[in-house]
């Protein structure tokens, strides 16, 4: 397993480079499958759980319980294991019925972050996203509002999903310039099969693209991206099999067209898988980046997890992207 390293108040922490997403947890996948779904991913040589509050919603009201951090909650408790995860959670999503409509604001922050403490049963994460942006809310307030969090012990790296690299930048030189605590690192929808926010039909996503690259390779800040094997497109097509009708809106695009001879290539040369090859685009990537697998079996978590320790080298990295 390869690592990276994050920067947290008290020190740095050391990252697996790909992460055991939790979302789902409770819901289409049940306790027992979470369970050893966790279990194994840590006999692989991973570290890091990474969940949300609004993860394993029982429904699509916004009162709806989100189950999956009580799942990993109890997981830990019942492997005593808490130390030896990097635990990573997010809050103030807005609601799915209006995505636009910010919920950055004390009360929530507070209340979601408390809730996600006592579901998870310890008494601070490890590294904590803001799962949004509130692009009409100046950075530096943001910023004084999560410091508060950080003070009080509750998270120990600031995180934030979904923000732009300008807003980054823009709430690190206020951090700078007022002793406040640093955004360490950001998580976006970043894989190998491109998509945009059109293709998530949700305009408050951020897809790591040309600008937010280059972005990325200034600031040096880390990148956890989610969805990294676009919901299995290349293993799909390479195989001749039909991608869900999802994941075929979202990612069926020339750019991936174009790209799936360059992955047909690299798994015939490497003799790894589509899904192996897609996790190491981003753990051999430039830019200091993890990938955050969902994997509802584990079987799918053996695969691509089989590419833990895979490396690709810069020339093969750019020839996918070709």
């Amino acid at each position: 397993m390869k690592f990276m390293d994050v920067q947290a108040v008290d020190g740095v922490i050391r990252m697996a480079k790909i992460a055991k997403g939790a979302d789902y947890f409770g819901t289409d996948i049940s306790e027992d499958t979470a369970f050893a779904l966790m279990d194994r991913y840590l006999e692989l040589g991973g570290n890091t759980i990474d969940t949300a509050r609004i993860y394993g919603k029982a429904g699509p009201e916004p009162e709806s319980p989100a189950l999956s951090e009580g799942v990993v909650g109890r997981w830990m408790k019942s492997r005593g294991n808490r130390s030896s995860i990097v635990l990573v959670t997010k809050g103030a999503h807005p609601d799915r019925a209006a995505l636009t409509k910010s919920r950055i604001c004390k009360e929530v922050v507070e209340t979601e972050l408390c809730t996600s403490l006592e579901q998870l049963g310890v008494d601070h994460v490890d590294v904590y996203f803001l799962h949004r942006d509130n692009p009409d809310m100046p950075a530096g307030e943001i910023i004084d509002l999560m410091d508060e969090q950080v003070r009080a012990g509750k998270i120990r790296a600031l995180g934030v999903s979904n923000w732009t690299v300008s807003r980054i930048n823009e709430a690190n030189a206020y951090a700078k310039a007022n002793g406040r605590t640093p955004i360490t690192i950001s998580q976006i929808q970043w894989g190998l099969a491109w998509s945009d926010p059109a293709g998530w039909n949700d305009p408050t996503i951020v897809c790591m693209n040309d600008t937010e690259y280059a972005g990325y390779l200034a600031n040096k800040i880390p990148v956890m991206g989610f969805a990294p094997q676009g919901g299995g497109y290349f293993t799909k097509m390479l195989a001749g099999q039909p991608v869900r009708e999802r994941f075929r809106l979202r990612y069926d695009n020339p750019v991936n067209r174009a790209r799936l001879e360059r992955v047909k290539e690299v798994c015939e040369a490497t003799g790894q898988s589509a899904a192996a090859i897609a996790l190491a685009f981003l753990t051999s990537n430039p830019v200091e980046s993890a990938a955050v697998i969902g994997c509802s079996t584990v079987a799918q978590l053996e695969d691509s997890m089989s590419s833990c320790d895979l490396t690709l080298d810069a020339e093969t990295v750019s020839a996918l992207l070709r």
